[in-house]
C-alpha cells in the first residue's frame, strides 16, 4: 500500500475516484423548468450500481436560473457559477414564470417539449452545461459526508480557484468543438469536481462541527494527518493527544467539539475506509489487510468492518469486484 504522504483532504479526495460526464449543453429561452430526479432514479437512468454515488452538476455559461429543493429556499445561480448537488435529493431548475416542468429523463431521451427547445443563438437565454460526477467512494469517506446540500462556487473572477478557472476554460473549448464525450472532457471533469470541492472547502468558513472545521483546527488536523498516514498504528486518545501536545481530556473534548464524533470513532471509520480501499485495489488476503489497519485478530477486524460497512469484508470484496466486471 502506498504511503500516505499527503493531507487528509487530498487523501480523501483521491479516494473518491471521481469520473464525470456532460449530459446536456444547451441554451434555453425563458420560461423553462427542469426537474432533476433523486439519486436512485439517476443511477437507473445512467445504468450504474447503487454503490456509485451520482452527483448532478450545473454550470451557467450565460444567463441564470433558480435552483429549488423541496422545503428549502430557492437559490439563484448566476453566470459563471457552478453548483454541485451531493445530497441525492430531487431538485428543480427554472427561469421565468411558471410552466409545466420537463423531466431530466425526457431531455436525456431527446423528448423535451417545445418550451425547452434548445436555442443555440438566443439572447436572454440560459446556457447550461449539466452533467454528473460519479464517485466510486468507499462508504465511510469523511469528505463526502462533509459536503453540503448544494455546493456553489464561482468559476471566474478574482476569488475563483485558478485551477477551476483553467479547467472551466478548457471544458468550454472542448464543448464548443462538440467533443463532450471525449477523453479530454472526462479527465477535465475529474479536475473540475476536485477543484470545485477544494474551492468550497477553502471558502466555506465552516462553523458547525464537521470534517472541514476539523481541517481548519491546527491541533485536530495534525491528529487526523497522523491517523491517515499510519492507520495501522495502535492509536489511543492518549497517544494522539501526545502528538498534538495536549492532555488526553482536553484533546478528546476538542476533537469531539470540532468533528462531532469521538477520537476512536474517527480512527475506526478511517481504518475501515482504508480496508475498503485495500479490498478493492489489492489481492492481499484478509489477514494481511486486517494487520495493515491495526487488527492482529482477523475475527475482531471482521466484526468491526461489518458493524461500520454493513457486511463482512469478504462479501464486500466479492460484490465490489462483480460491479467492476
Amino acid at each position: 500500500m502506498k504511503s500516505f504522504n499527503t493531507s487528509p483532504f487530498n487523501d480523501a479526495l483521491e479516494d473518491l475516484r471521481i469520473s464525470g460526464s456532460v449530459l446536456l449543453h444547451e441554451t434555453y429561452t425563458p420560461p423553462w423548468r427542469i426537474d432533476i430526479p433523486e439519486e436512485a432514479e439517476l443511477q437507473h437512468l445512467l445504468g450504474v450500481s447503487k454503490d456509485v454515488r451520482v452527483l448532478p452538476f450545473h454550470l451557467v455559461r450565460n444567463g441564470a436560473f433558480d435552483l429549488r429543493y423541496e422545503g428549502h429556499k430557492s437559490m439563484h445561480i448566476a453566470k459563471d457559477e457552478l453548483v454541485i448537488c451531493p445530497s441525492g435529493e430531487a431538485h428543480r431548475m427554472s427561469f421565468g414564470k411558471a410552466v409545466q416542468p420537463v423531466s431530466f429523463a425526457q431531455i436525456l431521451e431527446e423528448q423535451s417539449p417545445l418550451p425547452l427547445r434548445p436555442l443555440k443563438e438566443m439572447s436572454g437565454g440560459t446556457e447550461l452545461v449539466c452533467g454528473v460526477f460519479q464517485l466510486r467512494s468507499v462508504p465511510l469517506n469523511p469528505l463526502l459526508a462533509a459536503l453540503p446540500l448544494v455546493l456553489k462556487v464561482k468559476t471566474v473572477g478574482g476569488n475563483a480557484n485558478p485551477m477551476l478557472v483553467h479547467a472551466t476554460q478548457m471544458l468550454a473549448m472542448e464543448l464548443s468543438n462538440d467533443r463532450r464525450g471525449s477523453f479530454t472532457v472526462s479527465r477535465l471533469l475529474e479536475v473540475f469536481c476536485a477543484e470545485a470541492i477544494r474551492s468550497y472547502r477553502q471558502n466555506s468558513g465552516a462553523q458547525d462541527p464537521g470534517w472541514f472545521k476539523a481541517l481548519d483546527d491546527p491541533k485536530i488536523a495534525k491528529a487526523l494527518t497522523h491517523v491517515h498516514r499510519h492507520p495501522g498504528e495502535a492509536w489511543t486518545v492518549a497517544s494522539l493527544a501526545e502528538k498534538c501536545a495536549m492532555s488526553g481530556s482536553r484533546f478528546a473534548a476538542r476533537f469531539r467539539d470540532t468533528t462531532g464524533q469521538s477520537v476512536m470513532s474517527y480512527v475506526a471509520r478511517w481504518r475501515m475506509s482504508v480496508a475498503c480501499r485495500l479490498l478493492r485495489d489489492t489481492d492481499n488476503n484478509l489477514a494481511a489487510i486486517a494487520d495493515e489497519v491495526g487488527y492482529q485478530d482477523l475475527a475482531a477486524f471482521s466484526r468491526a468492518f461489518k458493524e461500520l460497512v454493513g457486511e463482512s469484508p469478504a462479501k464486500w470484496r466479492i460484490r465490489d469486484q462483480m460491479q467492476c466486471a
